[in-house]
């Protein structure tokens, strides 16, 4: 079990402090970050869910307990800050939605990616691609609607066009290589089509780089930041890092998901926010400084979070 636990967080840790000390040391800007997670964004991370997809059996792609599971998680988490958002602190339609993509968008690509590669294997992936899709399709689209609706100088808000933005929104969704390039490995596994050997190594070799290049560039956007601790950041590390994971183990029993399928929604809940999340906050100029807090302190807690689960489930 030590042994476990050790090889499945050692690594997040070790690669997370070189992109940080890469930041103290003046080896690497802050600004630089941003480069690396346009490499991991559009092309290690979708070629590594495409290789995961075509090294999965179909059978457990078409698995709709396991898809129902997580969008009760993802989407059930959202809901639930929404809730807590509007009606115990008051906030706005526009401060709600950030607060409820904190709370509820898991960094699947910088943090939960290389645990489960490590925990369980090329199908961990799995739960990393439907995962993202959830999010692509309807947790993003839907915070944005939500954004523009609270945003007194949308034209479409104004207009009450909101079809417009959510169709749109999904038009941008499909055309995301994070989005279209994993769902092609799932088609291609699912009509069982195996790439040519030459060209399937080729493109394991570049998405066998998404998880440390990932962390690097987690630990490196991590230096210079000064999170504070308040009751806004307490809430939503608490509905993150517990209440997502909590939400994820009490559906994946209701549907009877199979031990496997299991670890991989409860540590996908456990996951600490997406650094996305505070990049909407950022864009938004709302809710920036809880946001930013709450997502550097939830992955600092949710190393130690990760690591109690990752214990209870093995």
């Amino acid at each position: 079990m030590p042994t476990l636990l050790l090889s499945s967080l050692f690594p997040l840790v070790f690669v997370m402090a070189l992109g940080w000390l890469s930041g103290k040391l003046g080896y690497m800007k802050r600004d630089d970050a941003t480069v690396l997670a346009t490499v991991v964004i559009r092309f290690a991370l979708p070629l590594s869910l495409f290789i995961g997809a075509l090294h999965t059996d179909p059978s457990k792609i078409q698995n709709l307990s396991f898809m129902t599971v997580l969008v009760i998680g993802l989407m059930g988490s959202y809901i639930l800050t929404l809730c807590i958002a509007r009606l115990l602190f008051r906030h706005d339609i526009k401060t709600s939605a950030i607060q409820s993509l904190v709370c509820a968008f898991p960094d699947m690509a910088y943090f939960g990616a290389p645990v489960l590669a490590v925990l369980i294997g090329p199908e961990g992936f799995l739960g990393v691609l439907i995962g993202n899709l959830i999010t692509s399709v309807l947790m993003i689209p839907l915070t944005i609607v939500l954004i523009r609706m609270g945003d007194k100088n949308s034209a479409l808000a104004q207009q009450g066009r909101l079809h417009h933005m959510i169709l749109l929104n999904l038009f941008k969704a499909v055309r995301n290589p994070l989005v279209w390039i994993p769902v092609l490995g799932v088609a291609m596994s699912l009509m069982g089509i195996k790439p040519p050997e030459l060209l399937s190594s080729s493109v394991e070799m570049m998405g066998k780089t998404a998880g440390g290049i990932s962390l690097f560039a987690l630990g490196l956007l991590f230096y210079g930041e000064r999170p504070t601790l308040n009751v806004h950041t307490f809430t939503n590390i608490s509905l993150k890092n517990v209440m997502q994971p909590a939400i994820m183990a009490v559906a994946g029993l209701a549907f009877g998901l199979s031990h496997s399928l299991m670890q991989q929604v409860v540590i996908i809940g456990a996951t600490p926010s997406a650094i996305a999340a505070g990049m909407f906050a950022v864009r938004s100029d709302t809710y920036v400084e809880s946001a930013s807090s709450s997502i550097l302190l939830g992955t600092a807690v949710g190393i130690v979070t990760e690591g109690l689960i990752i214990f209870m489930l093995s």
